[in-house]
């Protein structure tokens, strides 16, 4: 059995990294390191000694020009071959909000046959509301994903938090997301159907989609907080739903992560 050992990048506005690690740490993982991006840049924190890398959300250099996309140029740009190689290797990364937007800005999500770093052809725009979402929604899991994240995860409670979560995509792109199965999450009503219904959907993504995947299934994305439902005394109805399991159904993502590089990787 291999170690699971995961990096989890903070910095410039970043805020969620303390969260995610918890989440890791209830996993069963052997090692959460939380970095300054900059010490993985300089080469003190080494990506070849890591399983899992993670971006958590926050408000990376506050949102300016658009949410990640600064974060993203430095991650391309200073990371770029270290991250390529990472990726290409078979490890994980997952990207939660603003992590999920630094993936999509720099084009590792959804990625395509040939590049690690390919050129964006999604984007995470502003609300429909026009106005930044805190609520708790639905998701479902796509059944049919390759992704060792979302392995049995089904339907679940999570929280949003976030002023740009709505998902666009160029029509060809969408057409080949959906034929390999890279939409891991869609926003769901009651019943489990994909809705574009506010606030059932809080952003008015396109098709509900609330995180992808590359076509290997590797990384990750979503704007949903996974790691704020770990405990069911964290969901907001926890006392009136006594059928919650005690572990919030948040962390069966991370406990996927850290099972996959254990036994699989």
């Amino acid at each position: 059995m291999g170690k699971a050992q995961v990096l989890i990048l903070s910095g410039y506005g970043v805020n969620c990294e303390v969260e995610t690690g918890w989440a890791f740490e209830k996993a069963g993982a052997d090692r959460v390191t939380i970095a300054h991006i900059n010490r993985a840049i300089a080469g003190e924190v080494s990506l070849d000694d890591f399983q899992v890398l993670v971006f958590p959300g926050g408000f990376s250099f506050g949102d300016h020009i658009a949410s990640g996309r600064v974060l993203g140029v430095k991650v391309k740009q200073e990371l770029g071959p270290r991250l390529t190689e990472f990726v290409r290797s078979g490890r994980l990364v997952l990207g939660i909000c603003n992590g999920f937007q630094v993936l999509v800005k720099t084009g590792l999500l959804p990625g395509d046959d040939e590049q690690v770093f390919a050129p964006q052809k999604v984007t995470l725009a502003h609300n429909d509301s026009a106005r930044y979402e805190d609520r708790w929604v639905i998701l479902k899991a796509n059944p049919k994903s390759r992704s060792p994240f979302l392995r049995d995860v089904g339907t679940i409670a999570c929280a949003v938090r976030h002023g740009e979560g709505k998902f666009l995509a160029l029509d060809n792109e969408m057409a080949r997301m959906k034929a390999h199965n890279m939409i891991a999450f869609q926003y769901v009503d009651k019943k489990g159907v994909p809705t574009q219904e506010y606030p059932k959907n809080p952003n008015g993504s396109e098709q509900a989609i609330a995180g992808i995947t590359n076509k290997r299934g590797n990384i990750l994305g979503l704007m949903p907080h996974p790691e704020v439902f770990i405990s069911k005394t964290q969901h907001p109805h926890w006392t009136r739903l006594p059928d919650l399991e005690e572990h919030g159904a948040g962390l069966k993502i991370f406990r996927n992560a850290v099972e996959y590089v254990k036994n699989e990787l």
